[in-house]
């Protein structure tokens, strides 16, 4: 999975199916039976799409560190794809802490938040 396959996992999530859109002005929404999405298609879940991201980078790490270790060994030569798993590892990961920091910042507001 590369980073346009991210967006497009991340674009496959339906509105409603984990955070309502809410706005100050906005009207008043009934909530979406498990499963379903505005369309009326099947929508993947939140946990399915964080799942499938976190099985990605973690894919892609494990690639990494055996086409390192096999350059390091001699087993390979290939130098040019060694660096772009690392990169591509290393990117992903990235790419995890940012929507991990965002979550945590998100369900800090909302602990804070009085009711």
């Amino acid at each position: 999975m590369d980073i346009q396959s991210y967006g497009s996992a991340i674009r496959s999530v339906q509105p409603g199916t984990f955070v309502p859109d809410i706005s100050p002005k906005a009207p008043a929404s009934t909530p979406l039976a498990a499963g379903d999405s505005p369309d009326g298609t099947a929508a993947a879940s939140f946990k399915d799409t964080v799942s499938a991201l976190l099985n990605d980078v973690n894919d892609k790490m494990s690639t990494a560190s055996s086409n390192s270790v096999a350059l390091a060994t001699g087993q390979s030569n290939d130098l040019d794809g060694t660096i772009k798993s690392v990169e591509e590892a290393s990117l992903a990961f990235q790419f995890t802490e940012s929507v991990r920091s965002k979550i945590m910042e998100a369900y800090s507001q909302v602990q804070e938040m009085q009711f």
